[in-house]
């Protein structure tokens, strides 16, 4: 009998090249002393001369791997907002540092280095700097989130890129399935055996949370794990040497960051999500409905982690930005 080989999603690269391509928005260090230049795709309509909306996208990827040329990304959302080019709309792919390059915050720092990149060179692309949305997907959408929800921290911002001058705050926000709450994970998947990936948009990734969550953290040292984390999170010993670990995980989740001033929101997650659990997003959802901001939240109950919510899920999240900006 044949061999059955396991399913593996389709790639979903952009149906269309570039306006601008390769656009250098910052130099950076990575974590062993290497510079890096950090560059972005801005996909437009190549006669568009008045400024207009943007919407920029964060790949997804767990922090680990994926690049902002989108030829090895199984999601479908890039491949779909690209078309929103047709109606005015600038959209925008960049790049950021992965884990495997510099823990965490650098990618936060990057993201939001974009924003204020774009604002002060709104004229150079035409975009207009006040409709200006973020959408991002599983990893990418916790940085969409963390773009969104935490601009008015100092704390977070970085000085990625310079253009200190503007602030990288966004009109607003979608995010699939995204992490909310990293303390949350830490508690819940300590004790987690490694999920069943197939059939997601990062099937056959061989990567368990637990490595990921540790190495965004840079909780890296030999013989300590996720388990040794959690222990110390239950604990509550604020006075252990890695209990700043505890502290960066909540300065790098959303949920640490809603108010009612948080740009209108729309979380998307599935039912059958292998990988980060539903509650994720439920409770961020909660939490803004709580602090009486702008939010909406839709949940497939068949959907798994990607590579797409399903076309109607998919399209009223892309609708959700075209009215808001």
């Amino acid at each position: 009998m044949e061999k059955q080989l396991p399913k593996v999603k389709p790639l979903c690269p952009p149906g269309r090249s570039p306006r601008y391509e390769d656009v250098p928005f910052a130099e950076v260090t990575l974590d062993n002393g290497d510079p890096y230049t950090l560059k972005m795709d801005i996909y437009q309509d190549l006669n568009q001369k008045t400024p207009g909306p943007c919407i920029i996208y964060y790949f997804g990827g767990g922090w680990m791997y994926g690049e902002y040329k989108q030829v090895t990304q199984k999601a479908v959302y890039f491949r779909e907002l690209i078309r929103l080019v047709e109606q005015g709309f600038t959209v925008v792919s960049p790049a950021y540092r992965l884990a495997s390059q510099s823990v965490f915050p650098a990618c936060i720092h990057d993201c939001k280095g974009v924003v204020r990149f774009l604002k002060a060179n709104s004229k150079l692309y035409h975009i207009d700097p006040e409709r200006i949305g973020v959408l991002g997907n599983s990893a990418g959408g916790h940085l969409a989130a963390m773009v969104a929800m935490s601009a008015n921290c100092s704390e977070m911002e970085g000085d990625v890129g310079g253009n200190q001058e503007y602030t990288s705050a966004v009109r607003a926000a979608t995010i699939f399935y995204a992490p909310a709450d990293l303390v949350a994970l830490l508690r819940n998947d300590a004790n987690e055996a490694i999920k069943n990936l197939s059939g997601t948009e990062v099937d056959n990734a061989g990567k368990s949370m637990d490595n990921v969550i540790t190495e965004i953290l840079g909780y890296t040292e030999p013989g300590k794990s996720l388990i040794d984390l959690n222990q110390l999170l239950e604990s509550g010993d604020t006075e252990d040497l890695d209990w700043k670990y505890i502290e960066l995980a909540k300065r790098c989740s959303p949920i640490s960051y809603v108010s009612a001033n948080c740009p209108p929101m729309m979380i998307l997650h599935g039912g059958k999500d292998p990988l980060v659990p539903i509650d994720q997003s439920e409770s961020l959802y909660k939490a803004l409905v709580s602090s009486n901001a702008d939010a909406m939240y839709f949940s497939f109950s068949q959907a798994n982690h990607g590579p797409t919510m399903g076309d109607e899920a998919d399209q009223v999240a892309y609708q959700f930005l075209k009215n808001r900006l």
